[in-house]
């Protein structure tokens, strides 16, 4: 089970655009995992395998442990299936 967090200013927005997106395509690919939305101020990004975030925030996370997921059109769902396979795979 991996367990992922989407990253975004507040923790409110796009994250949780993002988090819902993420469980949606998790599903469809039968990929077990938890996601859950955090400020970037809050995130503790080495306690999760996978981060969902904006080339901005990418940068600040860049030294986690986590592999990062780099979104910037946040509408591009196709853009974050391919990504997110690619890094589960």
């Amino acid at each position: 089970m991996y367990k992922i967090v989407t990253v975004c200013g507040a923790g409110v927005g796009s994250s949780m655009m993002l988090k819902v997106f993420a469980q949606q395509i998790l599903s469809n690919e039968g990929v077990e995992a938890t996601v859950d939305a955090s400020d970037i101020g809050s995130v503790s990004a080495d306690d999760y395998d996978i981060v969902i975030t904006t080339s901005d925030f990418a940068d600040i996370l860049r030294n986690s442990k986590a592999k990062v997921v780099k979104i910037d059109n946040m509408m591009d769902k196709e853009f974050l299936r391919t990504e997110l396979v690619k890094v589960i795979n």
